[in-house]
């Protein structure tokens, strides 16, 4: 059975248990709530047990979406923007339980739109990390386009040898996490498709191969793209960061719209220290858990919260819910 096929019933089949958990769920507090008034002791505050498992009540990741680079001059100036929606179409189709912070939303940040670059002119880590702590992100995402070219093979042997063309794409995706600023995910993905003599001749004549003759191949390769991402922000647990802090107060970057409520629990992991790597590349160095915090009020993106245990948490450390 094709891998992908396969995949996508094993995540229909996940999707199916966690709906008929939430319903179970949902039928169990109904029947055994009955009138009775609500506490008002320490049961307000919400742990990772109290969140339901069902799709949809749990806390929602966010990954956030850099707009697509094309970085080969071999095609036209409709190809980046078709590259782009054939796998945010796709991503999206494919993983539904996550919340995309993608090109194309009326509220896009404006600081995902051009990405911190190093002096070699690779893609600074360290600062997309920061960024994406700011966003409340777990992870971001960077799609490029890296070579469209044609190429023809013999085919066949003997008086039934024949030349064969193609039209082929590379595209990299890496995913980058914010809590490290390590890649989660680092793929060439490349796929090619046939393509007659008299187009091949009339490409090879041409300086910009048009995207008509390669939007098969880029859906071919969104199709396979997609599962990677989703494969990786699946394995990831939830988590957020503290944006700001006011003595016992501490203002959380993420809110309503990541499934946070008044009385959930977090913990705290100091997650500041940096360590230096290679080729002007830095990471964060994973740290302990320095404290607690609970959720007070909750707006659309952002939450507060006060201290449950610890002094003086970090700004930008990483919480997590509460197990």
């Amino acid at each position: 059975m094709n891998a992908k096929i396969q995949s996508k019933k094993n995540r229909t089949r996940l999707r199916m248990h966690f709906f008929a958990a939430g319903f179970l769920w949902a039928t169990l507090v109904f029947f055994t709530s009955g009138c009775t008034s609500p506490s008002t002791s320490a049961s307000d505050i919400k742990t990772a047990e109290d969140i339901p498992r069902a799709y949809g009540g749990k806390l929602r990741k966010r990954i956030g979406i850099a707009p697509f680079e094309v970085k080969t001059t071999h095609v036209d100036r409709f190809t980046r923007q078709i590259f782009q929606d054939l796998i945010l179409d796709s991503v999206l189709a494919e993983c539904p339980g996550i919340v995309f912070i993608k090109p194309g939303d009326w509220d896009y940040p404006s600081i995902l739109i051009s990405l911190p670059r190093l002096e070699n002119g690779k893609i600074d880590n360290f600062q997309l990390a920061l960024i994406g702590r700011q966003l409340g992100l777990s992870a971001v995402v960077v799609g490029t386009l890296t070579s469209v070219s044609t190429e023809e093979r013999d085919w066949g042997f003997w008086i039934f040898k024949r030349i064969r063309y193609y039209v082929g794409v590379q595209i990299l995706v890496e995913v980058y996490d914010t809590e490290t600023a390590t890649k989660l995910l680092d793929r060439n993905v490349s796929r090619e498709v046939e393509i007659d003599e008299a187009d091949a001749e009339m490409l090879n004549r041409q300086s910009k191969i048009s995207v008509n003759f390669i939007e098969e191949v880029l859906e071919i390769i969104a199709n396979v793209i997609d599962d990677h991402i989703c494969d990786v922000a699946e394995e990831q647990i939830w988590k957020s960061y503290i944006a700001s802090t006011a003595g016992s107060e501490y203002l959380i970057a993420s809110g309503r719209s990541s499934g946070l409520q008044p009385g959930h629990v977090l913990e705290v992991y100091d997650s500041t220290q940096v360590i230096q790597g290679a080729q002007g590349h830095r990471y964060f160095k994973p740290g302990s858990k320095v404290g607690e915090l609970k959720i007070t009020t909750v707006d659309e993106e952002q939450s507060k919260a006060v201290t449950l245990s610890g002094d003086n948490l970090p700004q930008w450390s990483v919480v997590k819910i509460k197990k």
